[in-house]
């Protein structure tokens, strides 16, 4: 059953022709099989420990007992941490959960200076991967569980599944897809995944009335992508003045942050419709959902693996409203073990893991180290950019897109990108509401652009942030 969760994964992650090959053989694939027993398990065992918090406690407790074991048994790096924090004789099936504040906080430094003595298992049995970096960090070379994919979907559907997405329903997905090597292809159909792909670049009203036709086409009623891009699209929409034919029951956003004056767009053209949000990492360290009713808050789960927060000189942070470092230590590939990993994303705290919740920490304000989400005032205070767009749409009326901009401490820049037709400066009321917001801490203006910087895969980021943020910590 290993070799297939790994073929199943090794699929996904195959080169376009390859997929393009195989994919009408996998479809026939019957879904109970696709998906296979190790994913019905985990299933099984997710909702089992939301319902039952001493069973989540059991099981939590279970595996960071063997991520340490295997981690002892298997890397010099981490034997000769555990040694030194609990002693050579010291039993780890005895291992407590506060047990693990005796271990350091590692950083991604740690682990490169480390090398292959980090890894429990030789790398030839794991896939290498990299997280992209910035102009403010290097990229991270790491290594991942080459079975790990039929796991972490189980985690996935489980989120999507609380808006009524399932594994046979179909969706639209907005990513940075190359779908060809000249970018020629807008769109193409993965009937193994059930998956409607349309290219983001650059995404035209034009390519949004085709998208609505390929939509309504094959009756799907779920988008999935980064929500820069279903933004967009929703943007498009009204100004077509088309929306699909069938109702959207769902959003699953992914890779970028979820700003509130994006929500609010998508659903002033689709109405009250529910978003699946969850935070994850590359690195498959943690995993938590946004809980429902509850914007912007997530609770982590325990069978993936052990969430903490703590301040900046590793202390636990105890006392609810308290913003933090995050801090994971995952289950769910262990070949390359991570603990105590700083996430290098900060969070603000609502409630401690607890026996009571199924030692499930939970948090809002989740902020992203990687997406750098805050603009520098002329004292050189940080400002949350998240806070600054209005939720209200009729601030953007006129805007295709907008992004900031700064490479100057005290001043920032909002490109956009107008609609077609537009009458006078339609960034006008979204400058003066800026400007108003931060008192004159930041003074904002407006450039029209003819397209917004890309990032890596067709991400937009919501700021452009050109100052070294070294200098403003």
């Amino acid at each position: 059953m290993k070799l297939l969760d790994i073929a199943r994964g090794a699929y996904v992650r195959s080169p376009e022709p390859l997929r393009r090959l195989l994919a009408p053989l996998v479809a026939r694939v019957p879904t109970a099989m696709k998906f296979g027993a190790t994913y019905r398990s985990w299933r099984e065992q997710i909702t089992q420990a939301a319902a039952d918090p001493a069973y989540a406690g059991h099981a939590h407790l279970a595996a960071l007992r063997a991520l340490l074991q295997k981690a002892h048994a298997g890397s010099p790096f981490y034997r000769g941490l555990i040694d030194k924090a609990f002693g050579s004789g010291f039993d780890l099936a005895t291992l407590q959960l506060t047990d693990l504040g005796r271990l350091p906080v590692l950083t991604k430094q740690a682990l490169r200076d480390a090398g292959n003595d980090v890894l429990a298992e030789p790398a030839s049995n794991l896939d290498e991967a990299t997280t992209s970096g910035n102009h403010t960090e290097q990229p991270f070379v790491f290594y991942l569980d080459k079975d790990r994919s039929t796991r972490e979907i189980a985690f996935v559907y489980d989120a999507w599944s609380r808006i009524g997405y399932g594994e046979q329903t179909a969706r639209a997905c907005f990513r940075g897809f190359g779908l060809d090597a000249q970018g020629k292809r807008l769109y193409e159909w993965e009937p193994a995944l059930r998956e409607l792909r349309l290219s983001v670049f650059p995404m035209t009203v034009k390519d949004a009335a085709l998208y609505l036709d390929l939509i309504d086409e094959r009756g799907i009623r779920f988008l999935y992508g980064y929500p820069s891009a279903i933004e967009l699209f929703c943007r498009h929409m009204r100004k077509l003045g088309r929306i699909p034919k069938l109702r959207i029951e769902g959003i699953m956003p992914i890779s970028e942050p979820l700003f509130p004056h994006q929500r609010a767009s998508i659903q002033s053209v689709l109405g009250e419709v529910p978003f699946a949000c969850f935070y994850g990492l590359s690195e498959k360290a943690l995993f938590a959902v946004e809980m429902p009713g509850r914007m912007d808050s997530y609770e982590f789960n325990p069978l993936y693996g052990l969430a903490e927060l703590v301040d900046d000189d590793d202390a636990p942070v105890v006392e609810p409203g308290k913003l933090g470092r995050l801090i994971g230590t995952g289950f769910l590939s262990t070949g390359m073990p991570f603990i105590r990993y700083d996430t290098g994303d900060r969070a603000r705290l609502l409630e401690l893991p607890s026996a009571e919740n199924g030692q499930r920490l939970r948090v809002d304000a989740i902020m992203p180290r990687r997406n750098i989400d805050y603009l520098i005032a002329a004292d050189g205070s940080h400002v949350v950019s998240l806070s600054l767009a209005p939720e209200d749409p009729i601030f953007f009326e006129g805007l295709q897109e907008f992004q900031f901009y700064q490479d100057t401490p005290g001043e920032a820049v909002v490109r956009y990108i107008p609609v077609d037709g537009a009458i006078g400066d339609p960034a006008e009321r979204l400058i003066a509401n800026l400007n108003g917001q931060t008192h004159g801490a930041i003074r904002f203006s407006a450039e029209q652009v003819e397209r917004i910087a890309w990032g890596r895969a067709g991400k937009r980021a919501f700021v452009e942030q050109r100052l070294n943020m070294a200098d403003f910590e």
